[in-house]
């Protein structure tokens, strides 16, 4: 079995300089990729980081020491014309930009019944108007390529995420959550100029998560199985040539790797639809989903036109 490699082509990889970040850094240059590791060094908080070096720094003087081809910058997503500078790194050294892995994050919100509260600008302008920024600084080049991928973070925290307390994550969420939406619209335009474009939420033991998680069983679990390295392993093919998908989003995590999908039941149809119809129909409604949550007679919905073919198949514009 041939092994995926990289040779040839240029990365930049945000938030690069720990965790996840570096780890899809390490694991690109170690199958033949030149990189750009950003990091901005800010806390989890979105704060200042810690006086010195900035950790990106550090890991591409790692990935040089290995033999790998790497620069290191320092602007943030947040600007726009940050992301300028840290794509236009890539052009002046490398002359060319290939792969932009969308790694950098916050971890820090209000609850959702606070929103839009002190944090909400906050989350907006670094988890999703900074994947924006970048991907809209590397597109004209991406497009004169005829070549792209595109790999931006959501988190599974989209699924729906509570704290202990009962209070549910505000802004995060909501970001996170747009970042898939972005991605499905991004893949869907990109492909026909050779960009492709995916998300992935991943589940992992990271410094996003490790003050809330050390020292709890949960934290244990994830520190010895869902390491930071088992997301970029996970992700790599979707970043390579062979690469067949684009628009979708995939849950990545220990080892694991799986799509997501919009999908829905057939439904329940009638001309003249009233509210005692749609309680009197509601399993028709519902779809049919078993105690461990196994769905039967489900349909994907990949793009708005299969939404109007299953709107048709239920009834809609049959006399």
């Amino acid at each position: 079995m041939s092994e995926l490699r990289f040779d040839g082509r240029v990365a930049l990889i945000t938030g690069a300089g720990g965790s996840i970040g570096r780890a899809h850094a390490m694991l690109l240059a170690a199958r033949g990729a030149k990189i750009v590791v950003n990091d901005y060094n800010i806390t989890v908080a979105g704060e200042p980081g810690k006086p010195g070096a900035n950790p990106g720094e550090k890991v591409a003087a790692e990935l040089c020491a290995m033999g790998a081809d790497a620069i290191f910058n320092g602007d943030s997503v947040a600007d726009p014309e940050g992301a300028g500078r840290m794509v236009q790194a890539a052009l002046d050294k490398f002359g060319r930009l290939d792969i932009v892995v969308n790694n950098a994050a916050i971890a820090v919100c209000n609850f959702v019944h606070e929103e839009p509260g002190p944090l909400y600008e906050r989350n907006m302008k670094i988890l999703l108007e900074g994947s924006m920024f970048v991907v809209r600084a590397a597109w004209e080049q991406m497009k004169k390529q005829q070549f792209g991928r595109i790999l931006n973070t959501s988190s599974g925290s989209i699924f729906g995420f509570n704290q202990p307390d009962g209070n549910w994550w505000g802004s995060y969420v909501i970001a996170k959550s747009a970042v898939v939406a972005y991605t499905r619209q991004l893949g869907g335009y990109g492909e026909q100029f050779g960009i492709k474009a995916n998300a992935i939420l991943p589940l992992a033991y990271s410094r996003q998560n490790w003050d809330l998680l050390k020292g709890t069983p949960e934290g244990d679990f994830m520190e010895k199985y869902t390491p930071p390295e088992k997301v970029a392993t996970a992700s790599g093919y979707l970043l390579h040539d062979e690469c067949p998908i684009s628009g979708a989003a995939f849950s990545v995590s220990g080892g694991r790797i799986a799509r997501i999908v919009y999908a829905e039941p057939l439904g329940y149809h009638h001309p003249q639809l009233t509210p005692e119809d749609v309680r009197d129909n509601w399993a028709q409604v519902m779809g049919q989903v078993g105690s461990d949550f196994r769905l039967s007679e489900f349909f994907e919905v990949p793009s708005l036109w299969q939404e109007s073919a299953l709107m048709r198949a239920a009834g809609v514009g049959k006399d």
